[in-house]
């Protein structure tokens, strides 16, 4: 999923607002909409927007199995409590709803953040701002092969058994400065009541906890024979916590041991250094009598189309604090059979829970043959492009956005998101925000949100919603709150 942020307002509308999204979180996703009058007053101010959401590979209609479900995705690995189990009837039901048709890895992850705060000022030329923000996300892709012991065919490759195991995940701590300006040569070149803007957000970044675990490891049948080819390959990098903790092990130590001594809820456990940049260009068409365009901020935009295009994490982090770095080329061998455990728990993602599965459920540990290296890495930040369309016609908005990661990390992947919604106001101070999302081609989530936003503050609520993979209900995967928004 890339999501530039993780708000109320762009939850309840699916994950996009690439053209919506205006106050100081606009930062870190179109620093352009900072130009923006959606609002009376020139100054505004965030304090405390969060919001967190699971895309597990089991979700439960239970409000508190759903709960329970969502700490075993965000905790520490307890190896007394275990994650979620995985009985027969689940097996089946969650085969179907992660690997539908030939997939034989399933694409989940959880993310939280936070923006501390959140500060906008704007006038008739440009605008500026500052936020803060805190950002953690884990993404896992898990084998077929864990929870079910047959052959997938399709019609390019050979039949496979697929028992891989990717695991990123990255705590990023950042402050950024926005800034945006109406670029008049372009929007002058037009008859139409337009506005051009760009806006650019250089971030200083700290990093948190990281790792990087990608295990491939599948079986594939050979032609004319009952053997069979093993093809593994092993690469691993991680900083913080989790390089403690693997290095702990790799000394003798162990999983328990090493993992109750090295995993905490630290928030100034600083491990990495970067630095960012955010940028992005509106284009703003004021629609009908809506002079605004041409007014400066002496009014809000009512009746507009607006369009966007925004590329956000440019930049790259240094990690040099318990630093360790695995690889094993790929090996390709010949058995006589797939291993029979299968995985009785679902993987979630939580820290330290992946080598913990691996000794758990497989008959190989990749940790104990690879090679080692205790030298600082660097890697790119999360960066993605987003696209956007949002039509406004006084009470009523409707829009649609685009996201794609460029790299596979625990923020993005590669593939296209996308995202409709729609705002509709029955009471002017009362907007209802709707949306849905989709992973590709497939319908990832169904949002909902509301909030109260009178002259000078707003409060705002959302949540996000997928079906359970067990029934056709729908199950709760995250929320969003807006503490109070400030507006002057």
């Amino acid at each position: 999923m890339a999501q530039a942020v993780l708000t109320p307002r762009n939850m309840a509308l699916g994950g996009g607002g690439s053209t919506y999204i205006t106050d100081a979180n606009a930062n870190f996703y179109n620093p352009a909409n900072l130009m923006i009058q959606d609002r009376e007053g020139d100054f505004s101010f965030i304090l405390g927007t969060g919001g967190l959401f699971i895309d597990a590979l089991q979700n439960y209609t239970d409000l508190e199995d759903q709960l329970e479900n969502i700490q075993h995705h965000i905790d520490v690995y307890d190896m007394d409590k275990s994650a979620p189990g995985v009985v027969d009837t689940d097996r089946i039901a969650m085969i179907n709803d992660q690997y539908p048709g030939d997939n034989t890895l399933s694409d989940n992850r959880a993310r939280y953040d936070l923006t501390l705060l959140g500060i906008k000022w704007k006038n008739n030329e440009r605008a500026y701002s500052i936020a803060l923000r805190s950002r953690t996300s884990s993404s896992f892709r898990v084998g077929r092969g864990w929870y079910e012991n047959t052959f997938i065919s399709n019609d390019n490759a050979r039949p496979l058994h697929n028992r891989s195991l990717i695991h990123r995940y990255q705590s990023l701590y950042e402050i950024s400065f926005g800034y945006a300006e109406s670029f008049q040569f372009l929007t002058g070149l037009t008859p139409r009541l337009d506005n051009f803007t760009i806006g650019i957000a250089p971030k200083f970044v700290l990093g948190g906890d990281y790792q990087n675990a990608e295990w491939k490891n599948h079986y594939e049948q050979q032609e004319g024979t009952d053997s069979l080819s093993h093809i593994q390959s092993f690469n691993y990098d991680a900083s913080g916590d989790f390089g403690s903790s693997t290095s702990s092990y790799l000394r003798g130590m162990t999983l328990e041991v090493a993992n109750s001594g090295s995993f905490s809820n630290n928030m100034a456990n600083i491990n990495g250094l970067g630095a960012g940049l955010d940028i992005g260009v509106t284009y703003l068409i004021t629609l009908g009598d809506d002079l605004t365009a041409v007014q400066g901020n002496e009014s809000p935009t009512k009746r507009s189309l607006r369009l966007s295009f925004s590329m956000t994490d440019i930049g790259f982090m240094s990690y040099a604090s318990k630093e360790i770095s695995m690889t094993s080329e790929e090996d390709t061998n010949t058995v006589a059979s797939i291993p029979e455990l299968q995985a009785d728990e679902s993987f979630t993602g939580a820290r330290g829970q992946y080598s913990t599965f691996i000794q758990k459920f497989s008959n190989q540990d990749p940790f104990l043959s690879a090679e080692r290296s205790y030298q600082n890495f660097s890697t790119l930040l999360p960066m993605a492009l987003h696209g956007g369309m949002m039509l406004e016609v006084n009470r009523f908005k409707l829009m649609g956005d685009v996201s794609v990661g460029l790299t596979n990390n625990a923020f993005n992947s590669t593939k296209l998101i996308s995202a409709l919604g729609v705002e509709l106001r029955p009471i002017s101070f009362f907007p209802l925000r709707g949306g849905v999302q989709f992973k590709a081609d497939e319908l990832d989530f169904f949002c909902l949100g509301f909030a109260l936003e009178t002259r000078h503050w707003d409060f705002s609520v959302a949540a996000q919603l997928t079906q359970s993979s067990s029934t056709d209900q729908p199950a709760v995967a995250g929320v969003t709150l807006g503490a109070f928004q400030f507006h002057f």
